[in-house]
């Protein structure tokens, strides 16, 4: 007597999930259930979405200390980008970012889920092409050149009241990490009016800068961003290290808040009047 086969039961779990995908995706039509996987699409998901668009972000959209948008993101069911999750949203439109595995968005597609990259930003321009990007693909363009042209207007009233003399600065975090060429903190500090002292050192992108370096360099102001305030790492007590309030003539080193530029977004104006309203007063 043939003995009856039984199904694993991992591959019941898959045979359900592959019922519950539509039988053809649409994208005439703007998309009505919109996912975000990560935590810099979410940030134009939800500065940009319509009413009842959103149907999920992801579970970093409700960090306060790295999500801008922390509040308006508690309303809505989060994820955890997996596959499982995804497939029971039933989105008709996923936004990732520049980072996502290249791998899980190929599983993706493979599952006839639309996937949308938002590409990497480092600079205004880049900010302005996200901006418009996720507000096409939403059907919202008016709302994008709404906040495009508030956070031009903020930059240019910076622009329109910066000193004559450009100071020096460095973006400093614990273990010497700065910020040079290609980053948002680069482009923050410029508008501002600052000299990022890190990029005329030859830092591209994120890096170290020795003590020794930024003594000789000898910026006027120390900037950093906490990604976790109230922790207290070794790492952390570095950055009270009584050479650079030497450095700096005492000045305190400024805190700026990480949720304006751990993503691209008009959330760095925040960042620029910050900056710009540092500068060393002269008598």
């Amino acid at each position: 007597m043939p003995v009856p086969y039984k199904i694993p039961v991992h591959v019941l779990h898959f045979l359900l999930l592959l019922l519950l995908l539509p039988a053809q995706a649409s994208f005439a039509e703007p998309p009505a259930r919109v996912v975000s996987i990560n935590l810099c699409s979410d940030q134009l998901l939800l500065m940009l979405a319509r009413p009842g668009q959103i149907a999920s972000v992801s579970r970093l959209a409700l960090e306060p200390n790295s999500s801008y948008m922390a509040s308006e993101a508690g309303r809505y069911p989060v994820n955890d980008a997996k596959l499982e999750q995804l497939l029971l949203l039933e989105p008709d439109l996923i936004l990732a970012e520049g980072f996502t595995s290249p791998s899980f968005v190929r599983l993706l597609k493979h599952f006839g889920l639309r996937v949308e990259i938002v590409p990497n930003s480092f600079d205004l321009r880049g900010i302005r092409r996200n901006i418009r990007l996720v507000a096409t693909l939403l059907s919202n363009q008016s709302q994008g050149e709404a906040l495009i042209s508030e956070m031009d207007l903020r930059i240019q009233r910076v622009a329109d009241h910066l000193p004559a003399a450009r100071s020096k600065a460095v973006f400093y975090q614990p273990r010497g990490y700065t910020s040079g060429l290609d980053t948002l903190q680069d482009t923050a500090l410029n508008h501002a009016g600052w000299r990022n002292l890190s990029k005329e050192l030859g830092v591209n992108g994120y890096g170290n800068i020795e003590l020794e370096s930024l003594l000789v360099a000898a910026p006027d102001q120390l900037f950093s961003s906490a990604y976790a305030p109230g922790t207290h790492s070794v790492a952390q007590h570095r950055l009270s290290h009584p050479a650079l309030n030497r450095i700096t003539g005492d000045r305190p080193m400024i805190e700026i808040p990480y949720r304006y530029w751990i993503c691209g977004g008009p959330m760095i104006a925040d960042a620029i009047e910050i900056l710009a309203d540092s500068h060393p007063v002269t008598p």
